[in-house]
């Protein structure tokens, strides 16, 4: 029974943590928020690449290389996974107000995890700024996933003025910010 009410809160998190409307209290350190972005690179690479297919022409650099992006990424995404299911656990017990289930299978919260957090970074790039990412994902090709992961930790918590993290929900913790 546990484990059934996890799942359904697992594949309902993303759009339950999206209608929220305040901030969830306190914030991620940045380390666990680059872990997550690490974790779900490999999918998120392919789900953007899908998602801008009808924005960008066929030569363009993420249409040409999403299948190798991924590749070269998983490594990284595999290292991640363990500060990134930390995170999830987080999400989870302040999404649902009580902690994820120490018996949970992490192998089953990976496969589960991957595909809708990719999918949820994925859509916050907006369709019309697709030939702006596919750039960003040319200039950061040669950077490790590791990197890629970091920066994009860093950048939300610069660019998150109004305080509403990401997805309007999870606030990335600056320098110094406790959780």
């Amino acid at each position: 029974m546990k484990y059934s009410a996890f799942l359904v809160a697992l594949a309902t998190m993303p759009a339950m943590a999206m209608a929220q409307s305040p901030v969830l209290p306190g914030c991620m350190p940045q380390p666990q928020a680059a872990a997550l972005v690490t974790f779900a690179l490999p999918v998120m690479v392919t789900k953007l690449a899908d998602r801008c297919s009808d924005q960008l022409p066929p030569n363009s650099y993420l249409e040409a290389n999403a299948g190798a992006m991924a590749d070269r990424y998983a490594p990284d995404s595999a290292a991640a996974w363990p500060t990134a299911r930390r995170a999830i656990a987080q999400i989870f017990s302040q999404v649902l107000g009580q902690p994820m289930p120490a018996e949970m299978n992490s192998e089953m919260v990976r496969t589960l995890a991957e595909p809708m957090l990719a999918n949820l970074l994925a859509k916050q790039i907006h369709r019309q700024d697709c030939a702006t990412a596919d750039t960003a994902i040319a200039d950061l090709a040669s950077l490790s996933g590791r990197a890629v992961g970091r920066l994009a930790a860093l950048a939300v918590t610069i660019a998150d003025r109004k305080g509403q993290g990401i997805a309007g929900v999870l606030k990335v913790c600056k320098a110094g910010e406790d959780h």
